[in-house]
């Protein structure tokens, strides 16, 4: 695939996304002018891109599809709910058009009646439309719209259309010269030019800003929202002017509040667009409309055209130069493969600084210490600011589970009011991608499994329509995303039967609440009374429980039976760098997470008395359970004077990790251990130090749940 069809599929992926969000977004909650003229302007993108990859079938039918939008747009028809599930489907079968036409497939007969029926449904609902299209490669319906219109009174206007590139122009991808050419199908342009004389000299010269314009005349029968529709995605970063040659008035206006008018009205006289009888007329108009006035001076021809050189080819243009806007920022579409690879690079130059650091402190130099000490703050710096790159709000990627959540209740004839909440929250786009699966599996077992048929509900004294909510928040260095349903709750006498038939625990097991919800992440087990397409057949948890465990996270689940079920998943912000505590225990050194890390103290005698042989200490009045690292991982003996206690924190649990030696805050770039050491349980990955040395990353959920078990 070369470069621009991937740039093609992933800005048509985007626009696809705004299209469903507008329409998700107006069944929840009901029409508005923003999601309309957004869902407009989606469908107008992928149509105009279409076009210049010669994606015929996609162009036909989005064309199809925009007519009606534009008359939507316009309030000529009513956006009903109907028409919003209609472009619910349009919008999946642009995405099947776009895959087939990248693909290079030819149009499948299947594809071509779904093509079919979808346009005969949109051309029920276009004022004016005709069923005259023929079958084929290249579908096309034409439709009574304003170009038709103005056809029919056979009435030519000459309009003079002023486009000027703000600055940040370049940003938006978009080919300014394209643009201009959807111009011909509306008509014949007569005149057009470019206006260069914004252009700064060399040395205040940006590469990457906008300093032209285009000056066009269109002779046609389009009236002027037409035109302005031919602009419409890159109206924000613009300046449009559209006026009739004759209405000398709006030209005046127009040229009183340009920049550097002066320099504008030499060009257009210049390149044939006006001539100076245009701005006398107008000025004359203007200057000689006080002379009836008892107090106006007298105006003579001579006076009327020194007016004018003074408007057009005067010195003086301090009075006639506008401010410019402010600089705005603009985002910058960046392939993440260049992300990781800069991310790579960062870790290993955190490295290479730490070694660097180490042989400064055996050289006791000072000035090498200072020089090293700044760029490891500099080094910092840079690391936060790549790694916020891949940081990025989960109410995007929620967004798309407003739809699946819909469909799925309409289709089991259910009524859900789907919630989400913490959108703003930032995750690593990695995991956030790596993610969206499980939690996609979750909402429809919670729609399906979870939520009571209305009849169901009302029986039990609970309101028609269920409710689930998604939310995202922080917590102690992780990212909680929460799943809640006011449904039936899990059944645990069900799920621990279903668990004993299937042989997947023993039949005299004793155990906990969340030990028995837990047992739905076993492969096979399902409580469903019924297989359906939606779930039922015990595959697909278990999926989501090793998803989830290899994004070094973690899922619980919490249950009350007859009022509902909340999953929770905790997962790390990111993949690739932590900020990190170095610690030892018997010969090895080890990595625990610093942000779930709540303090460390020494385990005194006094403790140690304390204890009487458990393990666990009084501190400040809590109970605080320890886990020995050199006993759990069999390590040698200790030689060190004294013994630490490092407490931890990780969602609703704390727990104090015995260790031996404890160093500080060390950046770790997290490094997988291979296929051998992948599964040791209670370690997540690896990192190197600055002396070559290999430190082993705890995984903290996993020493969590094993002292929880044994305790």
């Amino acid at each position: 695939m070369t470069e621009e069809l991937r740039l093609f599929l992933e800005d048509s992926d985007e626009q696809l996304g705004f299209m469903e969000a507008s329409l998700v977004n107006m069944q929840e909650e009901g029409v508005n002018e923003e999601d309309i003229g957004a869902l407009f302007r989606a469908m107008h993108t992928i149509k105009g891109t279409a076009g210049m990859f010669g994606f015929d079938d996609v162009v036909a039918f989005a064309h199809i599809a925009e007519n009606l939008l534009s008359e939507v747009r316009s309030y000529k028809v009513p956006l009903t709910p109907e028409m919003i599930n209609l472009f619910l489907l349009c919008k999946d079968h642009t995405e099947t058009l776009i895959d087939t036409a990248v693909d290079q497939k030819p149009v499948s007969d299947e594809l071509r009646k779904a093509n079919d029926d979808l346009v005969a449904q949109l051309l029920t609902f276009t004022p004016g439309s005709f069923k005259a299209h023929s079958q084929g490669d290249k579908d096309s319906v034409t439709n009574t719209s304003r170009v038709e219109i103005a056809q029919e009174k056979n009435q030519n206007t000459l309009w003079h259309i002023s486009l000027g590139l703000k600055p940040d122009f370049f940003n938006t991808g978009m080919d300014v010269l394209h643009l201009i050419s959807f111009l011909d199908g509306l008509g014949t342009v007569t005149k057009k030019a470019i206006f260069t004389e914004n252009i700064p000299l060399l040395e205040n010269y940006n590469p990457i800003e906008a300093y032209i314009g285009f000056e066009v005349q269109l002779d046609t029968l389009s009236d002027e929202v037409a035109i302005e529709e031919v602009f419409e995605f890159v109206a924000d970063d613009i300046e449009l002017q559209i006026f009739n040659v004759t209405d000398k008035e709006e030209l005046l206006r127009w040229i009183e509040n340009v920049e550097n008018k002066q320099n504008r009205v030499k060009f257009l006289i210049s390149n044939g667009f006006f001539d100076k009888t245009d701005f006398v007329t107008v000025q004359e108009e203007r200057v000689i409309a006080p002379v009836v006035t008892a107090s106006a001076p007298t105006i003579t021809p001579a006076k009327i055209h020194e007016k004018i050189e003074e408007i057009s080819f005067g010195q003086d243009e301090s009075k006639l130069i506008s401010k410019k806007e402010p600089h705005k920022s603009f985002s910058l579409r960046v392939d993440s493969s260049k992300i990781d690879q800069l991310i790579n690079q960062m870790s290993e130059m955190v490295i290479a600084n730490a070694k660097i650091a180490q042989r400064a402190d055996k050289l006791d130099d000072t000035e090498l210490s200072e020089s090293t000490t700044i760029m490891s703050e500099m080094l910092e710096e840079v690391r936060s600011s790549v790694m916020n790159i891949r940081m990025v709000q989960v109410g995007d990627s929620f967004a798309k589970f407003r739809r699946i959540v819909g469909d799925v209740a309409k289709k089991l004839g259910k009524e859900i009011d789907f919630i989400i909440k913490g959108g703003e929250t930032e995750l690593d786009k990695m995991v956030v991608e790596k993610i969206s699966d499980p939690i996609m599996h979750m909402l429809r077992n919670s729609v399906d499994h979870g939520i009571e048929l209305p009849a169901q509900r009302r029986a039990i004294g609970k309101s028609d329509s269920g409710t689930v909510t998604l939310s995202a928040y922080p917590d102690a260095g992780t990212i909680v995303i929460k799943i809640v349903d006011d449904g039936k709750g899990l059944d645990k006498e069900k799920i621990l039967a279903q668990a004993i038939a299937n042989g997947t625990i023993p039949h005299n097991q004793n155990l906990t609440d969340k030990e028995i919800f837990n047992l739905i992440f076993a492969a096979g087990l399902t409580t469903a009374d019924q297989v359906s397409d939606i779930s039922g057949r015990g595959v697909g948890m278990d999926v989501v429980k090793r998803n989830i465990e290899e994004l070094r996270g973690t899922v619980e689940i919490d249950s009350i039976k007859g009022e509902g079920s909340t999953f929770t998943i905790r997962l790390p912000l990111t993949l690739a760098i932590i900020d990190g505590f170095l610690i030892q225990s018997g010969d090895t050194k080890y990595i625990i997470p610093l942000e779930m890390i709540q303090e460390c103290i020494e385990l005194s005698p006094a403790y140690k008395k304390q204890m009487k042989g458990n393990h666990f200490i009084n501190l400040r009045d809590s109970i605080l359970p320890l886990l020995d690292i050199r006993t759990y991982f069999d390590e040698s003996e200790s030689k060190s004077q004294r013994e630490n206690v490092v407490v931890i924190r990780y969602g609703e649990y704390k727990m104090g990790l015995q260790v031996d030696e404890l160093y500080g805050e060390f950046q770790t770039v997290i490094k997988p251990l291979g296929e051998v050491f992948r599964n040791v349980p209670g370690i997540s990955g690896g990192t190197v130090l600055g002396s070559g040395e290999i430190a082993l990353i705890f995984d903290i959920p996993k020493l969590m749940e094993y002292k929880i078990k044994n305790s």
